[in-house]
């Protein structure tokens, strides 16, 4: 059984041309600002080599922990604070709740898959299948340390992406896959039909083709001393 669900937002950074270098130093501020307010926070940023993320625009994500009032509060003037730095149109800003299926201590690489159900499937029926029926691949998934299911609130998200200036992405879950490194879960899978059989199973309650992975590394921010 998960572990008993937290509240967390996602927003995913697309910088404006040019600004990737500037952005990353924002939003590392950003996330160590955040922890000093009380919420547990994280800065991720693309692996210059993700070989998952040929189609994905965003390079940086901001992950905050509390409750939907404190994210709120965190999701506050974002677009305003990062200025040019980011293309607001293509940044989102996800809520939902935390399903911590395999825990891990810090992993320092994380992979994201942000899917989207299949127009055939409610958003409640989907995650009901997402949990119950698809788990299992990630569970079984070698050369992992955690992994972790985003359930996406629509509401809570609109909400999130209205305090925050960017817009809302539809997708309907996050799969995380926490990672000691990127070359050594390659390794673990390459001989492993998993990915083969996960896919199989996405074809039926996935739209795959407007789902999203990338590979990011991870960063974990200090709130207040004690």
């Amino acid at each position: 059984m998960p572990a008993h669900p937290h509240t967390k937002l996602l927003a995913h950074l697309a910088p404006a041309a040019g600004a990737e270098s500037e952005l990353a130093v924002c939003l590392a501020a950003l996330a160590d600002e955040r922890a000093r307010g009380g919420l547990a926070a994280a800065s991720l940023w693309r692996l210059a080599h993700d070989p998952f993320g040929a189609k994905t625009p965003w390079r940086g994500t901001l992950e905050l922990r509390g409750s939907e009032a404190e994210l709120l509060a965190g999701a506050m003037g974002l677009c305003e604070r990062l200025g040019a730095l980011v293309d607001a149109a293509a940044s989102t800003t996800l809520v939902g709740e935390e399903r911590v299926l395999l825990p891990s201590e810090r992993a320092p690489v994380r992979y994201q898959y942000l899917m989207r159900r299949r127009a055939d499937f409610s958003h409640a029926a989907y995650l009901a299948r997402y949990l119950d029926v698809h788990a299992q691949f990630g569970l079984r998934t070698p050369g992992i340390l955690g992994y972790v299911q985003l359930h996406v609130d629509p509401a809570a998200s609109r909400r999130a992406a209205d305090a925050s200036g960017f817009a809302v992405c539809d997708v309907d879950s996050v799969s995380e896959l926490h990672l000691a490194s990127l070359a050594a879960f390659l390794g673990a899978i390459a001989g492993s039909t998993i990915g083969a059989e996960a896919v199989a199973d996405e074809e039926r309650f996935v739209d795959r083709a407007r789902s999203f992975d990338f590979c990011s590394h991870v960063r974990w921010h200090e709130g207040r001393p004690a």
